[in-house]
């Protein structure tokens, strides 16, 4: 029987016990040996007693060395909380952990959390996201299941790493995604990984459910053999399991049978969401391409010209160099962070803005009049020498780890705050450029040509972060203002 049953027994004796009392009280002074039953009454009320204070005690140290180590990983986390969490691992384990691990300390010790600490705590759906975005590492930029388990990021190794009961939550909820192939092995490693000690039991990390979860991938791979030697090699480790010895019989059952249900899965193409996979090598085929300082632009760069390299010609596409400074750069950021809401997308059906899987950043928008707003627009111009009065308001957006958006056209002028260790390039898949965030860097094209037809060569995805914050500015700029600037070619 657990703590909270026994607490609740021992409750409910007391209450039943002093109820009998009172109801008989002028019946015990009659009878000696009525009273001799409240002698033995007494003696099991004082050992309920004692266990009860026996398992207190026993929660009051459990207690205490969770709260010595979650205080150590939060006093190492708020050192640099930006660089800490630009880490998968930690970025990850944070969402697990303020999603799941404080609701099962909340429950054990029997005290409702505030209203206003659960406002603050992550909700079921940052942490289905959260596993999303390390499923999006994963098969997006092809890493290895084995490496993330043990720290290792696109062939670097890190500090932080994915706890057992991290890397079974992947699993679970790949599992009821249907994504079996990839559940089954974010599952091994969370077996492999797995050490019995109090603080997992009490977190809910039960090795004998990983071993059932195991099980229940291979029998929608269709290989119920191999699922039975998974149960029964379980049963050796976990003797006393009748999860798993429950399941053992039932696919035995179903095996003699012949009623094995044909399980639906999503394939490897299925999988991958991308038809130009963010992994693959771009070359670097610049050509005669060259940098130079613009001076022509507007009329303010002769006086402080600005570095610009060209990276392509059909499409126009440049990258110019410190465009922002880091004062600038902090004061951007810090303005936005209490601003940040979940990106959103005009959905043309429903003429209201949703949220896409296919675009997993916070956004927010600069008010089209202040000081801020007119600064960077002004170098916009100086940029791409085009009329700003009928462009869209500057949008800020930070991208988390996994942060991605799929394929897509459009116009930008995209000033980049920060340098990303690891990830987050901007692809071009059909001229093969791939342009890696830089801190205070701004890449501009064209995304119509000089007939002002859409130019597919500049379709373009924002690739998954995989360690770091990639924080940018987008600045759509409209063709229609840009009339007598930049006419159309005459034919």
């Amino acid at each position: 029987m657990n703590l909270f049953s026994d607490i609740f027994s021992t409750v409910i004796l007391l209450s039943s016990t002093f109820a009998e009392e009172i109801f008989v009280e002028r019946s015990f002074a009659t009878s000696v040996a009525i009273m001799t039953s409240l002698l033995h009454t007494e003696e099991r009320l004082l050992k309920n007693l004692t266990t009860y204070i026996a398992k207190l005690e026993n929660k009051v140290e459990i207690l205490k060395s969770l709260i010595e180590k979650l205080k150590a990983d939060n006093l190492e986390s708020l050192q640099d909380p930006e660089s800490y969490l630009s880490n998968p691992f930690n970025y990850f384990g944070l969402i697990r952990h303020m999603q799941a691990d404080w609701t099962s300390i909340g429950h054990y010790i029997l005290e409702p959390m505030g209203e206003d600490h659960h406002l603050e705590m992550p909700t079921s759906t940052d942490l289905e996201e959260a596993v999303e975005g390390m499923h999006r590492l994963q098969t997006i930029w092809n890493l290895d299941v084995y490496d993330m388990s043990k720290g290792i990021l696109n062939g670097q190794q890190y500090e932080a790493r994915l706890s057992s009961l991290d890397l079974y939550t992947i699993a679970v909820h790949l599992f009821y995604q249907k994504y079996y192939r990839d559940a089954a092995y974010w599952v091994i490693y969370s077996i492999l990984s797995y050490e019995a000690d109090s603080l997992n039991e009490f977190l809910g990390c039960d090795r004998s459910e990983m071993l059932v979860l195991y099980a229940e991938i291979l029998m929608h791979l269709k290989r119920p053999k191999n699922a039975l030697t998974i149960l029964q090699s379980g049963l050796q480790l976990e003797p006393s399991s009748l999860k798993l010895l429950e399941r053992k019989n039932e696919i035995e059952t179903l095996t003699k049978n012949g009623t094995i249900t044909p399980y639906q899965y999503l394939d490897d193409e299925a999988v991958n969401e991308y038809e130009f996979s963010c992994h693959d090598k771009l070359p670097n085929t610049y050509g005669k391409l060259y940098c130079v300082y613009n001076t022509n632009t507007s009329a303010f760069l002769r006086l402080a010209p600005l570095k610009m390299e060209l990276l392509s010609l059909d499409p126009y596409m440049v990258l110019y160099h410190e465009v922002l400074t880091h004062n600038e750069i902090t004061r951007i950021q810090r303005w936005a962070t209490p601003h940040l809401q979940r990106a959103m997308v005009y959905d043309y059906r429903t003429h209201m803005e949703t949220t896409v899987k296919g675009r997993t950043s916070q956004a927010t928008t600069v008010p089209e009049f202040g000081e801020l707003n007119e600064r960077i627009n002004r170098r916009v111009t100086d940029m791409t020498g085009l009329d700003m009065s009928a462009s869209e308001p500057l949008q800020i957006l930070n991208y988390g780890i996994g942060g991605h958006n799929v394929i897509h056209n459009d116009c930008f002028n995209v000033p980049m705050m920060t340098d990303v260790e690891h990830g987050g390039d901007t692809v071009f898949p059909i001229i093969e450029k791939a342009i890696h965030p830089q801190k205070a860097t701004a890449l501009f094209w064209y995304n119509l040509d000089d007939d002002l037809q859409m130019d597919l060569n500049t379709l373009h995805e924002a690739c998954p972060v995989i360690v770091g914050s990639k924080w940018i500015i987008t600045k759509w700029i409209r063709s229609n203002a840009q009339m007598f600037i930049r006419p159309c070619r005459r034919n």
